[in-house]
């Protein structure tokens, strides 16, 4: 995208956050923002240089901003690769020169926002709020500095948008029908999936419980406390896999009910690229916010059983990449691992990530890759064990920032295998 469509989409995410917030929907309003944010400095480093975008390592946007997109051996702009917010907002404040209403550690929570990790939807409304009043402010500030139209860009909420309390007293928008949005049905089977992992979490942790004191007393200390602990994640694993995969097939039920997937198309029909790349932001939103009801549970669970420290052990479990196993790969493949976007745990990753050699043909010496690799492979799905979290086309995970460059060998793990 250029900086026009980056500015233009960031307009449409900023009134997408306050339409959320307006509705009651917070989680939705606080993944809007974070990504619109994203959109208008980007187009705001566009303004300046196209190629201020480029990930570190990325031909395939570098060589097209350039005009060699056409050029033998330079990938497609799809698999283009951009930096991410945190980078998006650091080079941004050195063109803003002061004009930038917020510091990288005060726009520390919109861009945890962004990246997924939905602490602050879930906490509360003072905190939601928090993360789109940051992520608002810096919006248009950018908005200013690149001379967009204010009633263009904000649209009814140009007079309000600066007070969210206002914003949550407009009338409420009138959809087709009595169905509510597809934010609104989310976010309340979000709460609902959450409180039945929290029982099924308490019930693994009070089974753990009685299953270990059988015959405690026959054995020593030591022996005891690891039958406890693996009891415990035992548990802990099976709940987890079973709301896993009850929240991922109410997940596919909603978006087909709502007609966001599947994403084939008649041949006389193509869609054309943004309706791809918005159908599959709003699937990311709501897989987002209904496997972060795990997380939410687990927090929950942690803080009714805090002699059983559950969080940490399963902060531990995740790091040891024990769990880490691609159903999808080959025999021998190496396995690679992501932090999931939704709870924060390790994830896998399927597809094949090993450097791939260039395709050019001719001189070496003209060659534009480094040690004739065009870097690394492609993802093809994201799967997490903890929460559920599927992610499995392109649109998805480019929406969700699960990209190649920051996928992990599993066999970095200390303790894997």
């Amino acid at each position: 995208m250029n900086e026009e469509r980056f500015g233009e989409m960031a307009g449409q995410l900023a009134r997408a956050s306050l339409d959320s917030w307006r509705a009651g929907n917070r989680a939705f309003a606080v993944l809007h923002c974070g990504i619109g944010c994203e959109h208008i400095l980007k187009a705001l480093l566009c303004h300046h240089d196209p190629l201020l975008i480029s990930e570190k390592g990325d031909r395939a946007h570098r060589f097209h901003a350039l005009g060699f997109g056409s050029a033998p051996g330079v990938k497609p702009l799809a698999e283009a690769r951009t930096i991410g917010i945190t980078e998006a907002f650091r080079d941004a404040t050195v063109f803003m020169n002061g004009r930038m209403p917020l510091d990288e550690r005060g726009f520390h929570p919109v861009a945890v926002s962004r990246n997924g990790v939905a602490h602050y939807a879930h906490h509360n409304d003072e905190s939601a709020a928090e993360v789109v009043t940051l992520g608002l402010q810096v919006i248009d500030a950018v908005r200013a500095e690149l001379c967009l139209d204010s009633l263009a860009f904000w649209g009814e909420y140009q007079s309000v948008f600066t007070n969210l309390d206002k914003v949550a007293d407009l009338p409420s928008q009138k959809g087709p029908g009595d169905r509510p949005t597809i934010e609104g049905a989310a976010e309340h089977l979000a709460r609902h999936e959450g409180q039945q992992v929290i029982s099924e979490l308490t019930a693994a942790a009070q089974t753990a419980q009685l299953v270990t004191s059988w015959g405690a007393e026959t054995r020593q200390a030591d022996v005891q406390e690891t039958v406890a602990r693996t009891t415990l994640i035992a548990a802990l694993l099976t709940a987890l896999g079973s709301s896993g995969y009850r929240i991922k097939e109410a997940v596919r039920e909603l978006l087909v009910a709502y007609d966001i997937v599947p994403y084939a198309f008649p041949l006389e029909a193509p869609p054309s690229p943004p309706e791809i790349e918005e159908r599959a932001r709003t699937a990311v939103m709501v897989k987002v916010v209904l496997a972060s009801s795990v997380g939410s549970a687990i927090r929950r669970a942690h803080n009714e059983f805090p002699a059983l420290s559950i969080a940490p052990l399963l902060a531990e479990v995740s790091a040891s990449g024990r769990l880490l196993a691609d159903r999808l790969a080959k025999p021998g493949a190496r396995l690679w691992w992501h932090q999931c976007p939704a709870c924060g745990y390790a994830g896998n990753v399927y597809g094949d990530l090993d450097p791939r050699g260039c395709s050019c043909e001719g001189e070496w010496d003209i060659c534009p890759h480094d040690d004739r690799n065009e870097g690394v492979g492609s993802i093809e799905a994201f799967s997490c064990p903890f929460c559920g979290l599927l992610l499995n086309h392109s649109a998805e995970l480019a929406a969700a920032g699960v990209a190649p460059e920051t996928a992990v060998p599993a066999d970095a793990f200390p303790a894997s295998g």
